[in-house]
């Protein structure tokens, strides 16, 4: 089995810098959390608090147990966000048990589609992992299911994270991944914390291959976010309110895609102000794409 995690020496949370964190995982019981805990050799850095927190900041991984309901799965993942000050480039897992329309129990799935009971609210996270995992809609439900009416999945837990953890990331990161525990054939009275482990130890080998492809992607926004030393000289010198660094920051993105091969002048802006800045750039963009129009 190719194996995808870091089984190096585990370092402490020292700094709550967040920068190694690629992937954030939000689950809802131990017995669902203790394999991954396991296998990815994370430690305890928080259980004074409600929702437990574990990580490994040399793998990567981050983890805190909610408890059941999507309010706390909502509340769970804010607190994990700030209290490890996790980057906006990191993914965004919520993982665990989940009953299905129908048999086997083990089968691993992607809910591509997210729907609260409760409120009817819709979400459709993550970018799909169609060539690795099968995908399936997922209800979100506020107590047990034991009827299957839909040909989906069941959870107590997925809505909430879903209109939440977006926030923190962006949806392409942000993924629903269940294991099937209970059908209208097997009643989830039958669920035990070893069934729970026996049936995530299964699924270990594809875990593995479904946070390979995630890491791309996380790296890919890691970069598309990556702040040059030029913007941050320039943030430095003016006074940016944060909604003009914002603005600034997106129109110098689209500046440097017009003109790869130059940099920012700070003498050029000496005696400018943070929005006369952002509309030079704008006007300097503007006046490119006019000269190609007119060839």
């Amino acid at each position: 089995m190719r194996v995808y995690w870091a089984m190096s020496e585990v370092t402490g949370v020292k700094n709550n810098s967040g920068l190694l964190f690629k992937f954030c995982w939000v689950i809802a019981l131990r017995a669902e959390a203790t394999p991954l805990i396991d296998v990815f050799n994370m430690k305890i850095v928080e259980n004074k608090s409600l929702f437990p927190i574990y990580a490994n900041e040399v793998a990567g991984h981050a983890l805190v147990i909610s408890g059941m309901g999507s309010i706390k799965a909502a509340a769970a993942a804010t607190f994990l966000k700030n209290h490890l000050k996790i980057n906006a480039y990191s993914a965004w897992i919520n993982f665990g048990i989940a009953g299905f329309y129908k048999d086997p129990i083990g089968e691993i799935y992607q809910a591509n589609k997210v729907v609260s009971k409760e409120s009817g609210a819709a979400f459709f996270p993550g970018l799909r992992l169609s060539k690795l995992i099968p995908a399936a809609t997922l209800f979100t439900v506020s107590k047990p299911e034991n009827v299957y009416k839909e040909k989906a999945l069941y959870d107590m837990e997925a809505a909430g994270f879903c209109e939440m953890a977006p926030s923190f990331s962006c949806n392409e990161l942000t993924y629903v991944i269940k294991i099937v525990s209970d059908t209208p054939n097997v009643s989830s009275s039958l669920i035990t914390k070893h069934l729970v482990r026996e049936l995530i130890e299964k699924q270990l080998s594809k875990i593995s291959d479904i946070l390979a492809k995630i890491e791309i992607l996380v790296e890919e926004e890691k970069k598309r976010l990556s702040i040059p030393n030029e913007v941050l000289e320039f943030e430095k010198r003016f006074k940016f309110t944060e909604t003009n660094k914002y603005k600034f920051r997106e129109i110098y993105r689209k500046w440097k895609v017009t003109f790869p091969s130059r940099n920012l002048d700070l003498s050029e802006f000496l005696n400018s102000k943070p929005k006369e800045i952002i509309l030079k750039l704008e006007k300097e963009i503007l006046a490119n794409a006019k000269n190609w129009n007119a060839l």
